[in-house]
């Protein structure tokens, strides 16, 4: 699978969590949500939210193990130098790239320079053309990513695992695409 969308986010957090042989409540816990709304989104009675989808991908990308070693400031990190979706989809290249690029998951230096050049592939050039994207990524989403952390902050200070509502940072309703 390349792209993460609303629609197949329930269905891809099902298959890694049962590849990872996790139970539905770790994978709320690590990423920080309720379990209820991992319940929806597998369940498909909600739509992730465009934070869901970054750090469901990026969790699907590095594995349970090692996403769970991130920092909280790591994940925000991450989170805002992927910066803007576009339609309700994340290609996991771009989480593969920001992700190597920012240097997390232990990858070698040959993998970061494979990053970088994956991300410069979407602009038509090589590695170079990467690096300057990925240094881009960040300003152009500044205000974007500075809102969403703040957001994210917000509702992760005050968040209780058992929370059953539908969580707006998390999730969507069924009537949004």
């Amino acid at each position: 699978m390349t792209d993460l969308t609303r629609s197949n986010f329930g269905y891809s957090i099902t298959q890694f969590a049962k590849a990872q042989n996790l139970a539905e409540i770790k994978v709320a816990k690590v990423i920080g949500c309720s379990a209820k709304t991992i319940d929806r989104l597998t369940g498909g009675r909600s739509f992730p939210s465009d934070e869901m989808l970054r750090q469901g991908g990026t969790l699907i990308y590095l594995g349970f193990e090692k996403y769970s070693k991130l920092t909280k400031a790591d994940r925000e990190k991450i989170s805002e130098s992927i910066g803007a979706i576009g339609g309700g989809v994340l290609g996991l290249g771009s989480v593969t790239a920001v992700v190597s690029s920012l240097g997390y998951a232990g990858l070698s230096a040959a993998g970061i320079a494979s990053g970088l050049a994956a991300l410069g592939a979407v602009v038509g050039g090589g590695m170079v053309a990467g690096l300057t994207v990925a240094a881009g990524i960040p300003i152009v989403a500044g205000a974007v990513g500075y809102g969403l952390i703040k957001v994210f902050k917000a509702a992760t200070d005050s968040h209780q695992l058992g929370k059953e509502e539908l969580d707006p940072i998390w999730e969507l309703p069924l009537t949004h695409r």
